[in-house]
């Protein structure tokens, strides 16, 4: 029979020394440690949750992430946050309209259409044409031609 008294590592609580195949190593002080004291209470870890501890809370007022030390409380760092100056209120968006005089409907993903003739976006109630004020948008081709017409008639001047 095989013997593993070679394989794993023995756990390094003080009153455990169980060896173990597949030992948890702790992400704070660095040892091994069995299933039953793995975690930071089970091996009253020195370092424990403050080492691996990231917290942020949101300010409602900016959207920005605010750090949050270990045991500080949220409201004093908000406060401070507050009234350091960085903390700029971002103005509500106010959503997209319907362009069309008199309509009061929300432009969403799903209600709104771009009109192919005036690239107007509308809502589903104006998407035809005769429901907007519709204008023919000008022939990007067009105009780029009237360019490169202009373009070689000043390279062959010069």
């Amino acid at each position: 029979m095989a013997n593993f008294s070679d394989c794993g590592k023995h756990c390094s609580h003080a009153y455990c020394n169980q060896q173990d195949l597949l030992p948890f190593e702790c992400d704070a002080c660095g040892k091994a440690y069995c299933s039953q004291h793995f975690s930071y209470a089970a091996h009253d870890c020195p370092k424990g949750r403050a080492a691996t501890d990231r917290r942020v809370i949101v300010c409602p007022l900016c959207s920005a992430p605010v750090p949050l030390a270990h045991g500080e409380d949220e409201n004093e760092v908000w406060e401070r946050h507050a009234t350091s100056g960085n903390c700029i209120p971002k103005e509500a968006a106010k959503p997209n309209r319907c362009p069309v005089k008199g309509c009061k409907e929300k432009l969403t993903f799903s209600n709104s259409c771009n009109c192919g003739t005036c690239g107007m976006k509308v809502c589903l109630k104006h998407r035809f044409e005769d429901q907007h004020d519709c204008r023919p948008r000008p022939s990007l081709k067009r105009n780029g031609n009237d360019l490169l017409r202009q373009f070689a008639q000043l390279v062959k001047v010069s």
